[in-house]
C-alpha cells in the first residue's frame, strides 16, 4: 500500500481491517511504503503515532492496553526462520525499515490455515505450537507470501499480528522470516522494530521501554 498522505488516523483503520484479524479471510499483516522523503526521526515519529492510535483501538474494542515489549532500531543481516517474536499471547509486530542497498525479502505465513488445511499438519498443531517452525518450510509454501520490498530505497512500515494461538484467541497471527539476498557488510540495513502487548489495563510495563529515547538519540544496536 503507497502512503500518498500521511494520515495516522486513516492509515490506522486500514491496519485494523488487515492485521487485526478473527478469520484468514484477512492477511493478519499490512505492507506500507511511505516513500523516499522523510527523515528517520520522522519515520520514527510514524511509528510511534501508529502505536498510539492503534492503542485507542484496543482499549475500546478489546479493554486491552498496547505496551512495549521492544522497541529498537538494529542494523539487521542475518536470515531468520519462520517464527513469531517472543512476547504476549496476543502481540503486534512493527518493522519500520529504512532505505537501504541491501536486497531483502519478508515472508508471512499464514500457521492458522497451515494448521487447518495442511495434511502435513497434525491435528493437534495449534495445541503444541511452537514459535519457531521446525519443520520443513515447503510445508509452509502454499499459506506463504513474499513481502515486496524491492523498493528498498523508500521507507516501508510492514504491521504483522505476531499473537500465538490459544484456546480462544481474540486474533490471529502469522509467522515471519527474513531473508538477506546478498548480504554486505560494508552497507547497513536499518530496522526499526517494536513488538506491542495487548495487556489487561492497569499492568505494569516493567520494560519501562521509552518512545522519547526512540525517537530522539536514533541509536543502532547491535
Amino acid at each position: 500500500m503507497v502512503i500518498q498522505d500521511i494520515n495516522i488516523k486513516k492509515i490506522t483503520q486500514q491496519c485494523i481491517k488487515n492485521v487485526f484479524r478473527t478469520n484468514t479471510n484477512e492477511v493478519g499483516f499490512i505492507h506500507l511504503d511511505f516513500g523516499k522523503n522523510l527523515t528517520p526521526y520522522q519515520f520514527r515519529a510514524i511509528m510511534v503515532g501508529l502505536k498510539e492510535e492503534l492503542a485507542k483501538f484496543t482499549a475500546v474494542k478489546y479493554d486491552r492496553e498496547l505496551s512495549y515489549h521492544w522497541l529498537v532500531r538494529f542494523d539487521q543481516q542475518v536470515n531468520t526462520p519462520f517464527h513469531v517474536d517472543n512476547a504476549a499471547d496476543q502481540s503486534l509486530l512493527m518493522l519500520g525499515y529504512e532505505p537501504s542497498e541491501i536486497e531483502s525479502e519478508l515472508h508471512i505465513a499464514d500457521y492458522h490455515k497451515y494448521a487447518n488445511e495442511s495434511k502435513a499438519a497434525t491435528k493437534d498443531y495449534l495445541k503444541k505450537f511452537t514459535p519457531i517452525f521446525k519443520d520443513e518450510e515447503s510445508e509452509l509454501a502454499p499459506y506463504a507470501t513474499k513481502v515486496n520490498l524491492v523498493q528498498s530505497d523508500t521507507y516501508t512500515i510492514v504491521l504483522i499480528n505476531n499473537s500465538n494461538p490459544k484456546s480462544t484467541p481474540e486474533t490471529l497471527g502469522v509467522f515471519h522470516k527474513a531473508v538477506i539476498v546478498k548480504p554486505d557488510l560494508s552497507k547497513s540495513r536499518i530496522v526499526n522494530s517494536m513488538v506491542l502487548n495487548m495487556l489487561p489495563k492497569g499492568t505494569v510495563n516493567e520494560n519501562g521501554l521509552s518512545d522519547k529515547e526512540f525517537l530522539d538519540n536514533g541509536v543502532i544496536s547491535k
